[in-house]
């Protein structure tokens, strides 16, 4: 008989841990939907950031480097020596305008920020994002200006990187416990069940009731149940995601690019009850038969 059969004949409605499974179904859906978000979301972060910083290199030219107090002469030999070097595919001073404006997400409205001795800047896309370019460019600018400072995005980016491999790494392990959690707790609420209804069963064996369709009776109840969770999980799930968006998007773009979710993100958070409830089924039948072949 099919395990989606309308017909029960176990009374399972009442039974306390079919709610208990339902509500634990819940919580693992909850979790793995914030699992996925950070997955997608950093994920969508380190492709941005590394589309934007991948072959770039920003010099600073700080004020003691100049020579007779003039930035600008220190900029313009740099960007001559950037301009004619093979490496270099183009590179460009960054107005001091723009330098102020990047900073005021950080310091503030403040015009005490326009007073700051900020060093000059130089923006430098490179034609190849490999180190042995870095190094060559970096020789060339130190020529021009001794006290020239060369950041190489790699670096913190790299740090990046690390740090959200981590997260999805905690995010992973944190979906797995809820999920070997609710296993066994379906294991264990099975074989509750099972324990308090076997005067039934030992009745619906004798009157001919195979095991397979008593596992089916379990396996569609905790079917219906992860089901229920599951949805419940998402939809409590809803706002919690619109209050992180809504706090993101007051973030300055300049400090926390915006991230597009792509549409395997909302599939994957589709597939989350209905992958719940799979595996509440799938280990409720095979508790159940293995349960009453072990009594044979």
């Amino acid at each position: 008989m099919s395990v989606f059969a309308m017909r029960s004949d176990l009374p399972l409605r009442g039974d306390t841990s079919g709610r208990f499974v339902a509500l634990l179904v819940m919580v693992l859906v909850f979790v793995g939907a914030l699992a996925v978000t950070v997955n997608a979301y950093v994920g969508g972060l380190l492709d941005n950031w590394n589309r934007s910083v991948t072959g770039t290199l920003t010099i600073q030219i700080p004020l003691s480097d100049a020579r007779n107090g003039d930035v600008n002469a220190a900029v313009a030999r740099v960007i001559d020596v950037l301009s004619r070097h093979p490496a270099v595919a183009h590179a460009e001073a960054v107005p001091r305008a723009k330098v102020i404006a990047l900073l005021k997400p950080w310091l503030g409205e403040d015009d005490a920020v326009n007073d700051l001795p900020l060093p000059a800047l130089i923006d430098v896309e490179l034609r190849a994002a490999d180190a042995g370019a870095v190094d060559a460019v970096s020789t060339s600018v130190k020529t021009a200006a001794p006290g020239a400072v060369i950041d190489d995005h790699r670096v913190w980016l790299t740090r990046v990187v690390g740090l959200a491999n981590g997260l999805k790494i905690v995010a992973i392990a944190l979906m797995t416990l809820v999920t070997g959690a609710l296993g066994l707790t379906i294991i264990f609420a099975t074989r509750a069940s099972l324990t308090e209804f076997a005067q039934v069963i030992e009745v619906l064996h004798v009157v001919g009731a195979k095991d397979g369709y008593i596992a089916g009776q379990f396996a569609r109840r905790a079917l219906i149940q992860g089901l229920l969770g599951g949805l419940a999980g998402l939809v409590l799930y809803a706002p919690a995601l619109a209050l992180v968006a809504w706090l993101a998007a007051r973030v300055d773009a300049e400090i926390l690019p915006t991230v597009q979710l792509t549409p395997g993100y909302w599939v994957a958070m589709t597939a989350l009850p209905f992958a719940a409830s799979l595996l509440a089924t799938v280990t409720a039948n095979m508790t159940v038969r293995r349960a009453l072949a072990s009594r044979v």
